[in-house]
């Protein structure tokens, strides 16, 4: 009997292959593009079909791992959140400050 004779195990994409392909989408990484990328989707399908607590805390471990990987690789994007509001604020005070 060889590998092929072996019955395919059906993979689902459920939650957590949505949530990480819209934080590649969000850090502006095609899977089709980037292998990390596309072992990290590959990883979220595996997450989301594991059929038992040992597989998934190997593929969640992995999915980690590569996601650290993609992110690392992503390009800096402007947050324009109120993190940064905050500290333009304070910037603009101690700017002030100095002038006085």
């Amino acid at each position: 009997m060889g590998e092929d004779d072996e019955p395919r195990r059906r993979l689902r994409k459920g939650a957590v292959t949505k949530a990480t392909a819209a934080e590649l989408d969000d850090l502006g990484i095609d899977p089709a593009a980037n292998t990390a990328a596309a072992a990290a989707i590959r990883l979220a399908t595996e997450l989301d079909s594991a059929k038992d607590v040992k597989g998934a805390a190997v593929a969640a471990r992995e999915l980690r791992q590569a996601m650290a990987t993609v992110r690392g690789m992503a390009s800096p994007q402007e947050r324009g959140g109120a993190v940064d509001e905050l500290a333009a604020r304070a910037a603009t005070r101690a700017a002030r400050r100095a002038g006085a």
